[in-house]
């Protein structure tokens, strides 16, 4: 056996020995800590000795085994001989003790006897190389085989006997008369086990694993365990279960390395079986966990400062604290875990009681009043309500919820339930929205019946329009009034927000009796940020965005943390730039609060702010990245759970696939049922627009024309018809443009160039690609001409596409090809960006017929399109930036498509591209 820094008292033992075969008898008690090796350097011991002639006897005691006559020595004489009679003695004493436990103080005198023959046999068994009696755990000795070895003692100074015991430092049973004797021993020893060197711990975990990183868990594991052998080699066989598992690379990276069953049953054994005060402070410090002091302990467990340092003292020398801390965090675990439940519970309610009394902060006593789950007492509820408020503050969802619940189960008072609810609703609201709808109808009669404070009609109002409840909705929104307490214009703010998502809920409120509102769009956003993003959104659907706005926008967004009461002012200022086609800044925004609300965890703020970025992906022509973003958002919420706001995703995947030519998978998402109710809020009229859109691409006119149509209607009934937010114009003008209807198609596309917005406007550049379609050839170009400027300015990848695409064929036209086909490799180069097949029509060289080619003799082109438009155009001689400028990519772009191209058809440089990419690119032969 290979003992860890234990040779010094190895070779103490051997000395010791060594005197005792000439005669100097010595007796030496091991002690140390539980599970510090106590036994291990027994064994190793015993077994040099015997290998050196001795003649060793063991014993090992057991508590279960103390009071069982001549325990002890019956392991030790069973195999020495013993005289017949001496035996049947013993037989008789363990056999009265089996039938009658309490007639052992009856045969006292032939204990006494017994022991004295037994005493003889074993002074007898020495050898010539001496007796070694190693008895472990010899706190568990029982009485009989006590007064043997007490009789064996003073025996052992002129014989060549020497007695070993072990104990641990703590063992608060330990008899007595044993400890007085050994004292008056002229020959005793005691030899005190320390905890492993970090030294030693590297070379036990180098020992057992073998491998290079022990070397780096030594240090850490020392540090977890204390040294303590015990518990390192628990944490060793816990690390090579997982190495099994396949879980356990990697581990010498982490701070902690995690535990396992083994660790805590190791640390449930350095408290069991010992003094009832160690394993009551271990369990009282664990409860406090990080609020651990002596005194606390003490008062918690009405235990004297000297019983709970002495209890500490234990568990500092085992390894499982330090500083009043567990070491390893699956030691508190463990020791909480073992608490018994119907304990545990009332435990926890003492410690809450205790923290809050001494005035320790609400979140620190509340994590144990919901750890008790157990019905709170009265003076916990306000002590849960104020924790859940700071929770939720701090981004921690889930304890605030469990803070809400317990007050809930706990209060007795229906405006103190109401309020409750009312929080729950708001904190279940951010993680899922179907979680609140079970409360909304209570909450509603609340409201109206007066429980409920008027002013949280606000917020109550709004969690029923999400989910299409106008009726309810309607109801409670009659109850706010101009005058209803709360911050200054709320009332104001509410009626821009109902005007902005949903504007039938508008005519309910009361008329404003003050006018209140932001009359400077540059009024600092600090003040009153969520009024100024409302009324900026409200501006922007109706007149078009501008500086002004934009710069107003930004301050909301620079200004208000992203949390549940400033949600919907993000957004409202994220859509404002979005519907001023601010399509950059809107994108940095977005990116950033979409950050932050993924590391937030808070999956309904995840839908939303992902699904305006899925249509900001969609309006900068990138189609698979807006069917990403929209599925995504989807995914955070269920459609259910989504309500009629399920039209701003759902739109988007139905525009994006159906641009993409994808008919039948967006008449899989127009399969979705979606809420009555959206018709009457915004997200409707998005819904409207991707349906009409969808319909006309698969040419159903008509249907598509009386959806464009229905949008309009709505749009300037409710004060929202801006084009840069829903072109309904253009895309009414494309449905009659289907039918042969030129005077219908100018009418809408003149309209449509009349609204307000700006001259970059995306829809501006559509509706004069319709005009261009309806216009004499020249015209067409001129007018195709000044749409791609404008649509260059957008950002839109896709209308510049199908913008190109048409100003190629019009200048193929009126015979401009060289022109043409320029016009035409970027537009091809941007369908390819965008996703879109049907904007690569087939290309024939200028002046020769296509003819069709036989599949079977047509070599296989190694290059993608969008490599050989990059060589075409640098057959031609073309610079890398003049191919980036006609093509709207990066140098570096041009760079990586040239690299693969000079690969793919083993050239070096320009000049020895083939000739057809010249052909190809000039359209001769």
């Amino acid at each position: 056996m290979i003992l860890i820094d234990r040779k010094d008292e190895l070779l103490t033992l051997h000395e010791f020995l060594a005197a005792s075969r000439r005669g100097n008898g010595h007796v030496v008690l091991v002690s140390g800590s539980v599970g510090i090796g106590k036994s291990e350097l027994l064994y190793a011991f015993a077994e040099e000795a015997s290998a050196t002639g001795s003649e060793v006897l063991r014993a090992v005691g057991r508590q279960e085994e103390r009071d069982v006559p001549f325990g002890i020595v019956h392991q030790l004489v069973r195999d020495i001989p013993l005289p017949a009679p001496l035996r049947t003695q013993m037989t008789v004493l363990e056999n009265g003790f089996a039938t009658d436990p309490s007639a052992r103080h009856e045969s006292a005198a032939l204990q006494a006897h017994v022991a004295r023959g037994l005493c003889r046999a074993l002074l007898h068994a020495a050898g010539a190389g001496g007796l070694l009696l190693c008895v472990d755990d010899v706190q568990h000795t029982d009485s009989a085989s006590l007064s043997c070895l007490l009789q064996l003692l003073p025996h052992t100074r002129s014989a060549p006997v020497m007695l070993v015991f072990s104990r641990p430092d703590s063992a608060r049973h330990c008899p007595p008369l044993l400890s007085t004797e050994l004292l008056r021993h002229p020959l005793y020893r005691r030899v005190r086990l320390a905890p492993l060197s970090p030294a030693g711990t590297t070379e036990l975990t180098t020992n057992a694993l073998g491998t290079e990183e022990a070397q780096a868990l030594g240090p850490v594991y020392h540090s977890l365990s204390g040294g303590n052998p015990l518990l390192v080699h628990a944490l060793l066989r816990d690390h090579r279960d997982r190495l099994v598992d396949g879980a356990g690379d990697g581990e010498t990276g982490s701070e902690v390395p995690p535990a396992g069953e083994e660790f805590a049953q190791a640390v449930l054994a350095c408290l069991h079986g010992r003094d009832p005060d160690v394993l009551g402070v271990a369990r009282t410090m664990a409860l406090l966990d990080s609020c651990s002091s002596p005194d606390r302990i003490g008062r918690l467990l009405q235990l004297g400062p000297s019983s709970v340092a002495n209890a500490l003292r234990h568990m500092e020398a085992a390894g499982l604290v330090d500083d009043n801390r567990f070491r390893h965090p699956e030691a508190r675990s463990a020791v909480l875990d073992d608490i018994p439940r119907g304990v545990i519970s009332q435990q926890q309610l003492d410690v809450a009681e205790l923290l809050h009394h001494e005035g320790l902060p609400t979140p620190t006593v509340a994590r144990h009043l919901v750890a008790a789950r157990h019905v709170p007492p009265c003076w916990a509820v306000p002590v849960l309500m104020d924790a859940s408020e700071q929770a939720r503050r701090s981004g921690d969802i889930g304890f605030a919820l469990e803070c809400l619940e317990l007050a809930l189960s706990g209060s007795d008072d229906a405006r103190e339930q109401a309020l409750t609810t009312m929080m729950l609703a708001r904190l279940e609201w951010q993680l899922n929205p179907s979680m609140v709808m079970p409360r909304l109808g209570p909450l509603s009669e609340a409201l109206l019946t007066g429980v409920l404070p008027a002013q949280l009609a606000v917020p109550l109002s709004r969690a029923l329009l999400w989910h299409g409840r106008f009726d309810e909705a309607a109801e409670v929104i009659r109850a706010l009034g101009p005058k209803v307490p709360g911050p200054h214009g709320l009332f104001t703010e509410n009626r821009e927000w109902l005007r902005n998502r949903y504007p039938t809920m508008v005519p309910l409120l009361p008329a404003a009796e003050d006018g209140s509102g932001i009359r400077d769009s540059r009024e600092p956003a600090a003040a009153r940020p969520v009024l100024l993003a409302e009324t900026v959104l409200g501006s922007t659907l109706r007149n078009g965005g501008d500086e002004s706005s934009a710069w107003s926008a930004e301050q909301v967004l620079r200004s208000c943390p992203l949390d549940d009461s400033t949600l919907y002012a993000l957004e409202s200022a994220l859509l404002s730039l979005v519907y001023a086609d601010r399509l950059g800044q809107a994108s940095v925004w977005s990116a950033k609060l979409l950050q932050e609300a993924t590391a937030r965890q808070t999956p309904t703020w995840q839908a939303k702010l992902t699904a305006i970025r899925a249509e900001l992906a969609l309006r900068q022509g990138d189609l698979n990245e807006a069917c990403t973003l929209a599925r995504s958002a989807m995914t955070h919420l269920s459609p259910r759970s989504w309500g009629v706001a399920v039209g701003a995703p759902l739109s988007t995947l139905v525009l994006a696939a159906t641009a993409m030519g994808a008919d039948d998978v967006a008449e899989e998402y127009l399969r979705h049922s979606v809420p009555e109710a959206i018709s009457e809020s915004r997200y409707g009229l998005q819904y409207l627009y991707a349906r009409g859109h969808h319909h006309l691409a698969a040419g159903r006119v008509h249907a598509a024309l009386d959806d464009f149509l229905r949008c309009g209607d709505q749009a300037r009934a409710w004060d929202m018809d801006l084009p840069s937010f829903l072109p309904w114009r253009s895309g009414a003008a494309a449905a009659h443009l289907r039918l042969g209807q030129r005077d219908q198609v100018r009418r809408l596309a003149d309209a449509e160039l009349a609204r307000p917005g700006s001259a970059k406007s995306r829809s501006r550049g559509v509706a004069m690609c319709l005009l261009a379609e309806i216009a004499e050839p020249r015209r067409r170009a001129s007018l195709l001409l000044e749409a791609v400027s404008v649509l260059r300015l957008t950002g839109d990848r896709l209308e510049l596409a199908r913008a190109l695409a048409a100003l190629s064929a019009a200048q193929r036209a009126i015979g401009e090809a060289e022109q043409a086909r320029r016009a035409l490799y970027q537009a091809l180069h941007l369908a390819d960006v965008c996703g879109v097949e049907h904007l690569q029509p087939s290309l024939p060289p200028r002046g020769r017929e296509e003819t069709p080619a036989d599949p079977g003799t047509v070599p296989r082109d190694p290059l993608s399109a969008a490599e050989r438009r990059v060589a075409s155009l640098a057959a031609l001689g073309n610079s890398n930036r003049e191919i980036a400028d006609q093509l709207c990519v990066t140098i570096s772009t041009v760079e990586q498509h040239l690299t693969r191209v000079y690969r793919k058809l083993n050239v070096t440089r320009r000049a020895d591209l083939p000739r057809e990419f010249k052909a190809l690119a000039v359209g001769t032969p």
